[in-house]
């Protein structure tokens, strides 16, 4: 299987591309940036083209080794597969192409063995001989009858390995490397799945809460970015914990997180948003090699779905009113009402 499938004119304009993106944002061109890009810029790998889009341009060259890694494994999956597929499908006819010229040559015998045995139905000894070869042939065509069952039977694991293997690199494609949570291509598929449901009813029903570690760069700066990471798993964790399972929590981007919440009323967004704020806020954190306590604080924005109204304006509301939560000295959670209040649509 050839991975890259542009003719030369297309790779190279891709090279280009490749070369002034990455000028622009100052990051050096090394194989392992370029394959990154190169492959942010065919955007057909959701993995990368959400972390691409999320992350800051000061910080590429941090998350490009992890996505070199992952273009990799999956060029060698698809490999794999391709050989899998290939070598069941030889084997196969290879096996049906014997299994019929075994069958073409014992149905001669057979009707050879038949004639015979209608013409000398006199002489008991010979029909006996002739009977003998009629069972042997049967027998070789229930032997070659049990091979292609058992190859079916291999075949049939190895297509279920296969289809495993598939189900986890869609579930890969459509989760956070590092927390286990929803990505943003799933975000956007759960929103335009469930977007009909607030059209059908009268009342508002689908919630949006998007949620921000306040000071978080500072916590990376003072105790490195795996004490960061390891915020943002415990951040993940707690969002599973308090959400239901018909809602959606994902990573929106850096730390940023959404929650999409189906059959929710304002006033149950809001408690919902501070009941998160106060965990978060009551739960110190232990750094584990000096046993530090570290506490964390989170910014909460809220908006409503407005029938009819775009999936990107429902979005940016909360994302106003994170900003709002934001600039009001943050640790608190804002919505609609002090959208409103403020003057800011």
């Amino acid at each position: 299987m050839r991975h890259y499938r542009e003719n030369y004119l297309d790779s190279r304009k891709l090279a280009e591309r490749v070369l002034e993106e990455t000028a622009k944002r100052r990051i050096r061109p090394n194989p392992i940036n370029f394959t990154v890009w190169y492959e942010f810029l065919l955007e057909r790998d959701p993995h990368v083209l959400d972390l691409v889009s999320q992350t800051a341009d000061h910080e590429q060259e941090d998350i490009a080794k992890d996505l070199f890694n992952h273009i990799v494994n999956r060029l060698c999956f698809m490999s794999e597969i391709e050989s899998v597929v290939l070598k069941l499908v030889n084997e196969m006819i290879v096996d049906i192409n014997g299994w019929e010229g075994n069958l073409d040559a014992h149905t001669t015998v057979l009707e050879r063995a038949l004639n015979e045995l209608v013409a000398k139905t006199t002489d008991h000894l010979e029909a006996s001989l002739v009977v003998k070869e009629v069972i042997s042939c049967i027998k070789d065509l229930t032997f070659g009858a049990e091979g292609i069952k058992h190859k079916m039977e291999v075949v049939k694991s190895e297509v279920e390995n296969l289809k495993k293997q598939l189900e986890l690199s869609h579930k890969e494609a459509h989760s956070d490397a590092l927390t286990g949570l929803a990505n943003r291509r799933a975000m956007d598929k759960f929103i335009s799945e469930n977007i009909n449901l607030s059209h059908a009813e009268e009342q508002p029903k689908l919630s949006c809460i998007i949620l921000d570690i306040d000071f978080f760069k500072k916590i990376n700066d003072q105790y490195g970015h795996l004490v960061g990471d390891s915020v943002l798993r415990f951040i993940a964790k707690i969002l599973n914990n308090l959400t239901k399972g018909q809602d959606l929590v994902a990573r929106f981007g850096g730390e940023e997180f959404i929650i999409l919440l189906l059959h929710t009323s304002c006033r149950d967004a809001y408690t919902l948003a501070n009941n998160l704020r106060e965990k978060f806020q009551s739960t110190a954190l232990t750094i584990r090699d000096s046993n530090q306590k570290l506490n964390i604080t989170v910014s909460f924005g809220i908006s409503i779905y407005r029938t009819g109204e775009p999936v990107n304006d429902f979005i940016a509301r909360a994302d106003r009113a994170l900003y709002l939560a934001k600039s009001s000295g943050r640790n608190r959670v804002m919505g609609e009402i002090e959208l409103l209040a403020s003057g800011i649509k």
